[in-house]
């Protein structure tokens, strides 16, 4: 029952029964004493009443305890990496906020109670030095520096470069940010190969002006915290410098005193992890410094099943990668390079010579179809060969395609092509192929990815099927003797087709099981890949069956228009008029491949598409005279006599030369 309830169930007449019997009997006879009774009564409930008034039962105070708990993390669940985020600077002054902006006393008079003459009110700390406090720094590795206005991110793989010295002066803006933060050992590792023989002399004298920009000279002023090692390999691996030095000219020494390898044969990856070994005290040992490997190479390598595992061991131990290398070559893995001989003992010719330089990507990506137009010539993939530029993106370093030609738009003739560079005819921009980049994955992740998007797994399959070459200079020209040698003619012709569609067909059903997930695919170079392969396998087959269907048309019978024409030719043409089926394909053809001309600008699968919508898909037949049932005279002696044609004029006496000289073996180089 609350209180006021209580109040009125003991509420009667004014006062309670009985109330006045109680009293003696000498107050109920005196009025005054009655009356003095009563007021002492009233003021001793009015006295309780203002005593108690204060008391009362304290407010419940409910508490909200926050529990904080730290995440279960498995046992075997690695640590996560966090990974810097780019910082933008706008150039545009910033609005002031706060008390100091233009509304700040509207700022400060609704946020304080009370209007002040100061919107900040200063804290004094009284300073108490209780004993040397020693901060160590923070073990921030250098990874990928701004060098320019293209390169601010960590691990960057398509940095451009025309020359291997170039790459050194943008790795100096490495060397020198680490430099800032504590003392640095620099390890310089060399190819030993044939081919970049003639590039170590030049980067040895490069050196040079990078020690300069770095303050260090020779014959003394060394940078204080900067010391070098210098590392070869080929078949094998030495360290040219037995432990690291400070000496300008011991270092450019050891470079220039690098021995060619004419093996053939690149320990790569077995290289690096034998440098991160030897230098693994510098980043262990107290006081630890900052390690950086720089690898100069032109080769993808013959270890790379090492490469993970190289990886990870650099990324352990902190030490970024970098490498000075060679584009790879768009879908391929070998490219020919124009090689000039440097050694005067060899003969000084230049050959093209066949090296392994890519491919770009993990598992094949790119439909290989043989054209026969320009679309079949080698051209730049925008990124490294696929191992070494993963080493680089997981360790932090950079990866530098250098060619000679790499800043030219548009194609690369053979003799445009410098000395000792591979024979790619097109190349691109590098902000543009930043958005396609590969996915440096392992295989198991990959092999994840595959399984979820038909699309994807389509697309590899595909890839792994051996190259596809449509008919080789298919026959065109069909003379007419008569019926029978005709139709022989078109038979022999037809089976060269037949031989080509079952392949086809088999890329064409492989990667059309793709298509329910071709929407789900999200990454640009995923998508311009499959449209790309699909584009170009379906115009080969609609130009197979278009040539079939002809050659098959014509052995019907067909009858010249003009009384003179003796042969018809077959001549490509863009309408495809051989059935339904075949121009729907081809119709599907020309919208996948422009769709990616559109949607892909500036980038290898572009390229290709519009390479592709160059050919005709499809085929009509013309008539010619050729004179094939002419009659041709008989061959006789043009000269109409017996004598024999004069001999040659022979030089008396035979020039003295010299035992040629040895050719290098293209294959070891």
């Amino acid at each position: 029952m609350g209180v006021i309830d209580r109040l009125r169930a003991d509420d009667g007449e004014g006062q309670a029964p009985g109330a006045a019997e109680d009293l003696p009997q000498d107050f109920a006879r005196d009025p005054d004493a009655a009356a003095w009774a009563a007021s002492l009564l009233i003021h001793v409930v009015v006295l309780l009443a203002l005593a108690l008034s204060g008391v009362g039962e304290p407010p419940t105070s409910v508490r909200n305890p926050t529990v904080i708990e730290a995440p279960q993390v498995a046992e075997d669940e690695p640590e996560p990496l966090l990974e810097p985020r780019e910082i933008v600077v706008a150039e545009d002054p910033a609005e002031i906020a706060g008390a100091a902006s233009d509304q700040s006393d509207e700022v400060a008079q609704a946020l304080a109670p009370d209007l002040g003459d100061l919107s900040v009110v200063p804290v004094e700390a009284e300073p108490e030095m209780l004993a040397d406090i020693k901060v160590e720094p923070l073990d921030v590795l250098p990874t990928a520096q701004s060098l320019d206005m293209t390169v601010i991110v960590k691990g960057a793989v398509g940095v451009g470069a025309t020359g291997a010295a170039g790459a050194v002066d943008q790795l100096t803006a490495e060397i020198a940010a680490s430099l800032e933060q504590r003392p640095t050992v620099v390890c310089w590792v060399f190819d030993q190969s044939v081919s970049l023989s003639a590039q170590r002399r030049q980067i040895a004298e490069r050196l040079d002006r990078v020690f300069e920009e770095l303050g260090a000279h020779r014959g003394g002023g060394n940078r204080a915290g900067l010391t070098n090692m210098v590392v070869a390999f080929g078949q094998t691996v030495s360290m040219v410098t037995r432990k690291p030095t400070a000496e300008v000219d011991e270092v450019a020494k050891a470079i220039e005193s690098i021995p060619v390898d004419d093996s053939g044969i690149e320990m790569t990856f077995h290289a690096i992890r034998k440098t991160a070994e030897a230098a693994r005290i510098y980043r262990t040992s107290s006081p630890r410094k900052n390690v950086m490997i720089i690898v100069f190479s032109d080769e993808v390598g013959n270890d790379s099943e090492i490469a993970d595992e190289t990886a990870a061991y650099c990324r352990g131990l902190g030490i970024p990668v970098s490498v000075v290398g060679v584009p790879a070559p768009f879908g391929i893995r070998e490219v020919r390079m124009k090689y000039v001989e440097f050694d005067p003992r060899y003969a000084q010719e230049e050959h093209w010579a066949v090296i392994e330089q890519g491919p770009e990507t993990l598992y094949p990506e790119s439909v290989r179809v043989r054209s026969g137009s320009l679309a079949d010539e080698a051209i730049d993939s925008g990124f490294g060969p696929f191992s070494l530029s993963k080493l680089c993106a997981e360790t932090g370093g950079i990866y530098f395609r250098v060619h000679a030609n790499s800043a030219a738009r548009g194609r690369v003739s053979s003799e445009q092509i410098a000395p000792m560079a591979s024979q790619l005819r097109y190349f691109f921009d590098p902000e543009v192929m930043r958005a396609y980049q590969p996915e440096y994955l392992s295989a198991a992740k990959l092999d994840q990815q595959l399984v979820r998007n038909k699309a994807k797994r389509s697309l590899v399959e595909a890839a792994k099927i051996s190259e596809l070459r449509p008919m080789e200079s298919p026959r065109t020209t069909f003379p007419r003797r008569d019926e029978g040698t005709l139709k022989n003619l078109l038979g022999e012709a037809q089976k060269d087709a037949a031989k080509l569609q079952p392949k086809i067909d088999a890329l064409y059903e492989t990667l059309k099981a793709g298509l329910p997930d071709r929407g789900e695919v999200r990454e640009k170079r995923w998508q311009a890949g499959y449209d790309l392969a699909l584009g170009r396998v379906l115009a080969v087959k609609v130009r197979t069956d278009a040539y079939n269907l002809m050659l098959a048309q014509a052995s019907l019978g067909m009858n010249f228009k003009k009384p003179e024409s003796d042969t018809w030719q077959l001549v490509s043409s863009d309408a495809v008029t051989v059935g339904s089926a075949t121009e729907k394909l081809a119709k599907q053809a020309r919208e996948l491949l422009a769709g990616v001309v559109e949607n892909h600008p500036g980038t290898p699968w572009a390229h290709l598409a519009a390479e592709e919508l160059k050919l005709p898909l499809g085929y009509e037949w013309t008539e010619i005279r050729t004179g094939v049932n002419d009659v041709k005279p008989m061959a006789g002696n043009v000269n109409n006599n017996n004598n024999n044609p004069p001999r040659p004029r022979q030089d008396d006496k035979k020039k003295s030369l010299g035992p040629p000289k040895p050719r290098r073996d293209l294959k070891r180089l």
